[in-house]
This record gives structure tokens, sequence and C-alpha cells, in this order.
């Protein structure tokens, strides 16, 4: 690392782009002190209007990853959110998602929106480029706009 980046915090993700290329290596997210406490999240960072993002493969040196390129980008978190009182009000909604590659995905996703809007439906149009889908350990970061089909399984 070098203060070019400045303060980051790294973590190991495998990028699927929109032809089915992989690339695994260290996302580059922002180490942060204030609200909320920890690191940025992936998802938060894929959601930034920037284009490009920052990740450290086999290389020492990063390279610059298109958002509009990266289908999915998966990570092995933990849980599914560090704020329990999110996850009261959150309802979880399984979904089978297939990408424009043919790539198929299933897990669940956490729908937070208000009582009469929290359809499947008004989850994925909800702004922002991605969305998080976790199946098992592992956190998918899906690429609405490479998105070919969702099916909700509820």
């Amino acid at each position: 690392m070098t203060d070019a980046w400045g303060s980051i915090y790294q973590e190991v993700a495998r990028v699927v782009f929109a032809d089915g290329a992989a690339i695994d290596g260290h996302l580059h997210l922002l180490a942060r002190v204030n609200y909320p406490p920890g690191p940025e999240t992936p998802l938060e960072m894929l959601n930034r209007p920037e284009a490009f993002f920052a990740l450290t493969g086999a290389e020492p040196t990063p390279v610059l990853v298109s958002k509009a390129q990266a289908a999915v980008v998966s990570c092995r978190l933990g849980s599914v959110s560090a704020d329990p009182e999110r996850l009261s009000a959150a309802r979880f909604v399984p979904i089978d998602v297939v990408m424009v590659s043919g790539l198929e995905l299933r897990g669940q996703s956490a729908l937070e929106l208000p009582p009469g809007r929290n359809r499947t439906l008004d989850f994925v149009n909800t702004p922002g480029q991605y969305f998080a889908l976790w199946s098992g350990d592992v956190t998918h970061f899906v690429n609405k706009t490479l998105v070919r089909l969702i099916r909700p399984l509820d």
C-alpha cells in the first residue's frame, strides 16, 4: 500500500465481468472513523458514483476495474449486516438471479422498504447500481444493469 491511496481497508473479493472472465484480489475500501463505524462496505463503494474501483490482485500495483463491466463482486463476509436494528426491520426475500452472461446466482436479499412498497420489484428498482445477495458465507454484489432476469422464490 502507498500513501497515494490514503487510508484504506482491503477485502478479499472475486470479480466476474460481463463476459464471464474473472479476477481475484483485494477491494480497496475507505477506512472511516466516523458514523457508521468501521470501514466502508463493498456495497457502499460499488454504489458510489465513480466509474472505477481499485483491486489489487497478484501484482502489487492495483488495477482499476470498470463498475459497468463488473457483473458480480463476491466477498466472504461474516454477516449480512453489522446493524441489528436494520436487520430487525428488513424482510429477507429468496431470489434467483440470471446474469446476461448466463451465470446463475441463488440467495436472499434484505428488503428495507416502507410498507406498501416492499415487493421484490420495488427493491431492485431502488437507486444504486448494485444490490447484495447473500448465499451461505458469500455475499454477491450484483450489477443491476447486467442482470437478465430475477425470479422471486417467495
